[in-house]
């Protein structure tokens, strides 16, 4: 599969001729508006308005909206509200595809449970936010990168150019992590990628 970030806690997924969408810019991102082609989209929460048009013609858009248990596209889907109780303020998604197991971690801004956690087991790929304020701080991200135990982290939901919320550049969640990688704007993972041993550490570009 290739993933690339999206800006945010943003996230593009491609296995085979599929695409999928994780948590896209909605229209009441700070983001610029673009208009993304999906097979599939979790949404960041029930309600958003994203600008998204089907990746084949004629072939209608899987919108994932709300906690539940999902299959589409020879994908499956485990997604949990954020919070349990109460109006979700995102959705924490675990997919398998290409038989990898792949966690996004949406706007989340709190350690994980440890029911939360149990669900999580098992993850290749954890996409993190890093960004303190309304999302993780480096410090809690490395802190639940630890907990979850993947074989490679991709962090996300950073500082960038344009956003008037100010976060944290991903390079502090590095030096947290004692990691030293260039960044890059998209990356291909396969099941025969993944470390053995270790955790890989992936900076993408959003």
């Amino acid at each position: 599969m290739h993933l690339d970030l999206l800006g945010l806690s943003g996230a593009r997924l491609q296995s085979n001729d599929n695409i999928i969408l994780l948590s896209p810019p909605s229209a009441e991102s700070e983001l610029r508006s673009v208009r993304y082609k999906a097979d599939i989209v979790v949404l960041g929460k029930s309600g958003d308005k994203v600008n998204v048009a089907p990746n084949g013609d004629n072939q209608p858009i899987f919108t994932i909206s709300g906690p539940g248990e999902y299959e589409a596209k020879g994908a499956f889907f485990y997604c949990l509200a954020n919070p349990a109780k109460g109006d979700p303020g995102s959705l924490l998604t675990s997919l398998t595809v290409e038989d990898v197991v792949v966690t996004h971690l949406g706007s989340l801004r709190r350690p994980l449970t440890d029911k939360e956690l149990e669900l999580f087991e098992g993850t290749d790929i954890l996409l993190v936010p890093v960004g303190g304020g309304d999302v993780l701080s480096p410090e809690q991200a490395a802190d639940l990168v630890g907990d979850i135990e993947p074989r490679v982290v991709i962090p996300m939901h950073g500082a960038k150019t344009g956003l008037k919320t100010r976060y944290h550049d991903v390079t502090e969640f590095l030096k947290q992590m004692g990691a030293k990688t260039e960044p890059q704007e998209k990356v291909k993972i396969t099941k025969k990628d993944l470390p053995q041993e270790g955790l890989d550490i992936i900076y993408l570009l959003p």
